[in-house]
């Protein structure tokens, strides 16, 4: 896999992999209203110009990974809405790899000394994928409200 900065171009792909709310809502919490659309993403990519936003690329040049590093203070960013696109394509290492080149991009662009992310407690796929990778749990008394019902958020870090 290799990152290529995510284009216009690319929104298609992206919410093509957006097949129902679940997803969405692993994807990038309450962000986004299911569906997602076109004029949802160039509103978010205008929103926020700091973030360095990634479509991953296979050996063939096709897409299959989504991620974004998200400068924040102290030398250290967050990693945001990772997606392994296709749902053939999870639990193969592929998001270990992602992780990997966006902290590469994360420590050549902004010069970080650790990265944190978030994710739903119950997304507990990603989560074994971050532990395994060398991330760890810190104290965090966050959730989010989706639809009535509210989501807890963990908070992960990793000095570098």
């Amino acid at each position: 896999m290799k990152l290529i900065p995510f284009e216009e171009q690319y929104i298609p792909i992206l919410t093509n992999w957006m097949k129902d709310e679940d997803t969405l809502l692993k994807f990038a919490g309450i962000a986004f209203q299911y569906p997602l659309t076109r004029e949802q993403m160039l509103s978010y990519i205008q929103k926020h110009p700091e973030r360095l936003i990634y479509l991953g690329i296979d050996d063939e040049n096709q897409p299959i990974a989504y991620g974004e590093v998200i400068p924040q203070e102290n030398e250290s960013a967050r990693l945001g809405h990772l997606l392994i696109g296709e749902s053939q394509n999870r639990g193969k290492g592929l998001g270990k790899q992602l992780i990997t080149l966006l902290i590469n991009e994360a420590k050549l662009e902004l010069g970080i000394k650790r990265i944190d992310l978030y994710l739903l407690s119950n997304n507990e796929v990603a989560a074994q994928c971050y532990l395994k990778y060398g991330f760890h749990f810190i104290d965090n008394d966050f959730s989010i409200t989706y639809k009535n019902q509210s989501y807890p958020i963990l908070k992960m870090t990793m000095t570098l």
